[in-house]
């Protein structure tokens, strides 16, 4: 059979290259393997708690030629989508495109194995053990898979309430009456479940590691001095040729960006640019107004943050809880854990009912591979070769890129290098672009993800069918397209997940662009050229991709 891997939820990602591929392929069979008992991923229905709501709002968090209409699912324009919509919403997708009846739930792949005729997987569900053979394969594993939990000193004496955001919904029996809740972390997840618990009648005490890259960049839901969405903003063209991307070219302005960013007028264009967009999101959001309220001022520019920004989509002011007392800051390295106690760096001591932890997610796969030549999923270069490159390439994207050589100066130690995703077009392994028969959906992060998911699962669907009218040919133009895009992203987002993964701020509809040109459909998709640089791509504007790849190939769907 040809299979459809979607580990541990099919989300976006997973659901886009099921459908892409379905609706090109009416006829194999296809199975998609699921670990929990709900479609979702992210919004899968144990994620969901009470108050839960997406950065996006209406109209750019949806499948290109799958409307999330007002009158169906009830969100006001301008309305941040709740988690229950979102799953909803998905779940409708999956059936209406045939995916869900290929569902198989509660069915967990443990181990990969490579042979002639494509691969073997082991997998476990509530009736056993069991191996399935599959021609070609998809991980769409994502990247909020495995939670990343901190090791405390007397956490066996904790004796409290002690887990992940991501058990936030499964947990709330045991948060029922809790006074006092110590929340770790700054991203928007820490934010969300210390809101959730003031908004049970809790106090929270939120806990920042000062050698972390603080707290979150987040924004009011319109921006600039024009009032523009944030959730949409950083998908008009034009702004994106502010950041310094090496697939920028591909949106067909090339002259454009080198301007800005091989000049030394370019960049000061540049650097203005995102002065602008922070010194407008610091002022709106007061931060110096209040001494509780600075400590949650972001510590770096938001030119180096990445995907990690977000926005204030909270039905009351999270910042007014903070002023309140209701949210206490602490800016403290946790010493260890008491009996009902978080014992901090400088010697306080937190009551504390229970303690969440927001600490991210581990990013490599919990799966085995077995069969694979000794590179396996990496390149085909020992580590020396490897370590050379490394080299050859940072410079290249320096000379490149100029102004990325001034880095910030991070308050973290220096993290232990790490290997990144180094797929080509961030989907496939370079050892596997012969064979046609494996791709990684979804190992990105970015702020465009309704439009790369369906975008990444039509070139999936173009890739194992020798459909692309272009790639690289020879292992050497693929090594080297990988190493830029690879090592670019170490220098473009220190703050963010850069140097171990794609992180995509401006840079995901060039993204696309290169993917589409990849399959010769149409890039730019505005009806003027003042819409093509001015107006945000939302994901209507990618309505009809896939028809127009079916007509281009003559695939007719059923």
């Amino acid at each position: 059979m040809s299979l459809f891997l979607t580990l541990p939820r099919p989300g976006w990602f997973g659901l886009g290259a099921a459908r892409a591929y379905i609706q090109s392929h009416p006829d194999q069979n296809i199975a998609i393997l699921e670990t929990n008992e709900t479609v979702g991923g992210t919004w899968s229905e144990a994620r969901l708690y009470p108050g839960l709501k997406s950065n996006n709002m209406l109209g750019s968090y949806e499948f290109p030629d799958f409307p999330m209409s007002e009158k169906i699912y009830g969100v006001k324009p301008l309305g941040h989508i709740p988690g229950a919509v979102l799953n909803r919403y998905l779940t409708d997708f999956a059936k209406h495109y045939g995916i869900f009846e290929r569902l198989q739930f509660k069915s967990t792949v443990g181990v990969v194995e490579s042979t002639e005729s494509g691969w073997t997987l082991t997998v476990t569900s509530p009736k056993g053990k069991r191996k399935i053979q599959t021609t070609k394969l998809i991980l769409a594993t994502g990247l909020t898979s495995t939670p990343n939990i901190p090791q405390y000193e007397g956490a066996d004496k904790f004796g409290k309430p002690f887990f992940h955001a991501k058990d936030f919904c499964q947990r709330t029996d045991d948060l029922k009456g809790a006074t006092n809740v110590v929340v770790v972390g700054g991203a928007k997840s820490a934010y969300d479940v210390a809101y959730a618990m003031v908004e049970s009648g809790a106090t929270v005490d939120l806990i920042i590691k000062p050698d972390s890259t603080g707290p979150v960049w987040i924004a009011p839901r319109k921006v600039t001095p024009l009032q523009r969405r944030i959730d949409t903003i950083l998908n008009v063209r034009a702004l994106s040729w502010f950041s310094p991307c090496p697939w920028g070219q591909e949106d067909g302005y090339g002259a454009v960006r080198c301007f800005l960013h091989k000049t030394i007028l370019g960049r000061m264009l540049v650097k203005g640019f995102w002065n602008m967009m922070g010194n407008d999101v610091l002022q709106r959001n007061q931060y110096d107004n209040h001494p509780e309220l600075h400590k949650l001022k972001p510590w770096y520019s938001v030119f180096w943050i990445g995907s990690g920004l977000s926005i204030l989509n909270y039905n009351t002011s999270f910042f007014d809880m903070v002023r309140d007392g209701k949210v206490r800051v602490h800016i403290e390295n946790i010493e260890r854990l008491a009996p009902g106690r978080v014992v901090l760096g400088n010697g306080d001591q937190l009551v504390a009912d229970a303690m969440i932890c927001s600490t991210g997610w581990k990013k490599e796969s919990t799966i085995t591979f077995s069969g694979l030549d000794k590179t396996g999923l990496g390149l085909p270069i020992d580590q020396q070769g490897l370590a050379k490159l490394r080299a050859e390439y940072d410079a290249k994207v320096l000379k490149e890129f100029p102004i990325l050589e001034n880095q910030p100066v991070l308050q973290s130690e220096p993290k232990r290098s790490a290997e990144p995703l180094r797929y080509y077009r961030f989907m496939v392994p370079s050892a596997m672009m012969v064979k046609r028969n494996f791709a990684f959906a979804g190992m990105i992060s970015s702020v465009s993800t309704a439009i790369c998911a369906s975008t990444q699962g039509l070139w999936i669907t173009a890739y194992f069918d020798d459909r692309l009218e272009r790639e690289a040919k020879t292992e050497d133009e693929v090594v080297k397209e990988i190493m830029m895009h690879t090592q670019w992203g170490k220098w473009r987002y220190p703050c963010g997940y850069g140097a171990s993964l794609p992180d995509f701020v401006f840079e995901g509809i060039p993204y696309v662009d290169m993917l589409l040109k990849d399959m010769g459909i149409q890039n730019k998709r505005k009806s003027s050229l003042i819409k093509e640089l001015t107006e945000p791509y939302c994901p209507e504007d990618y309505n009809g991709v896939l028809e127009e790849f079916r007509q281009k190939h003559g695939i007719t769907a059923k």
